[in-house]
């Protein structure tokens, strides 16, 4: 593999503050051959950051609407060369050591039958877990992001299989991507944000493809950037439109890829779980209930669709 084979895909969305420490990170990076920018319709000054922005490989994509984090992730890859063997996406709120992208591409080069890895987010400091890859929670399937909030283990040092990579800084092999797209592209556009990552990361594996993490790539992400300051989930501090993307595109991602029998034997309990979850959320925040209403039409879809897609059994998932 040639030195400089990964293009990188950033979408911003108002984030002049935190592209600049994004782009010199990633200009800083081996084996970066291009940055693609997409920005989704800001308001901010995230246009002109990157126009300043002194290095040739950096390009902008302006759309002219806000596309969500998948639609823009779609309209990255789209303008990806047809050369280039390894995609990653990375939200403008990361900063990757230099050698990340490096191992994630030579990772991806050595294992052939990897479709992407997950590497090693970090939160600033260097000490709290960000993410070390994606898998569900084995009572409640919400997505569980290894090792959040706690220190570094020998545990999480070690790679292993994961069912996603964290969307803040996923690495992929163009091929793969390209054999699970529909029409848009390796994201659910339908998605907006939220739950984008695992559904992808579901998606390969039920397609036959493996994804690992690579905890020797290192990386600082500010977790929580767009939410208001306080105390409780990150989905409660959120904008209402938001959260109802997560109560959404939970239940759109579970009737996608969950197992028939899976279903049947786990549904009483999700079902619980999410009303509870659910009315914490509408009492604190009422017009969520008219939010999650509007999307409702899309997890209805979802259900209508469930026999078109191959599915794997939990038990068979990575864990």
């Amino acid at each position: 593999m040639v030195t400089s084979s990964v293009s990188v895909v950033v979408v911003s969305f108002n984030s002049a503050d935190e592209l600049p420490l994004c782009l010199e990170s990633l200009a800083a990076a081996d084996g970066v051959a291009k940055v693609i920018v997409v920005d989704n319709a800001s308001t901010d000054d995230s246009r002109d950051v990157v126009s300043r922005f002194a290095d040739g490989r950096v390009d902008l994509l302006a759309l002219d609407d806000n596309t969500g984090f998948a639609g823009g992730c779609n309209r990255g890859f789209a303008a990806v060369a047809d050369d280039c063997e390894i995609v990653a996406f990375v939200n403008p709120d990361v900063a990757v050591a230099p050698d990340c992208l490096r191992l994630a591409a030579e990772t991806l080069a050595a294992e052939t039958s990897l479709a992407g890895v997950a590497p090693r987010l970090m939160r600033g400091g260097g000490v709290t877990v960000d993410s070390v890859g994606q898998v569900l929670h084995p009572l409640t399937l919400e997505v569980r992001d290894r090792g959040y909030g706690r220190e570094l283990t020998p545990e999480l040092l070690r790679p292993r299989p994961v069912l996603a990579a964290c969307g803040a800084l996923a690495v992929f092999r163009r091929d793969a991507l390209i054999a699970v797209s529909d029409g848009s592209g390796p994201f659910a556009e339908e998605f907006f944000c939220f739950w984008e990552d695992l559904e992808l990361g579901w998606r390969l594996v039920n397609a036959g493809f493996r994804i690992s993490s690579l905890p020797d790539a290192v990386a600082v992400h500010g977790r929580g950037a767009g939410a208001s300051d306080g105390r409780g989930p990150l989905r409660w501090r959120r904008p209402v439109e938001l959260e109802a993307c997560v109560v959404t595109n939970r239940w759109m991602t579970l009737l996608r890829h969950l197992d028939t029998l899976d279903l049947a034997l786990r549904l009483p309990l999700l079902l619980g779980w999410d009303s509870v979850m659910t009315t914490l959320s509408v009492v604190r925040r009422p017009k969520l209930l008219a939010a999650i209403a509007r999307r409702w039409r899309l997890v209805i879809s979802e259900w209508r669709s469930r026999n078109r897609r191959p599915r794997r059994r939990l038990a068979d998932l990575p864990w």
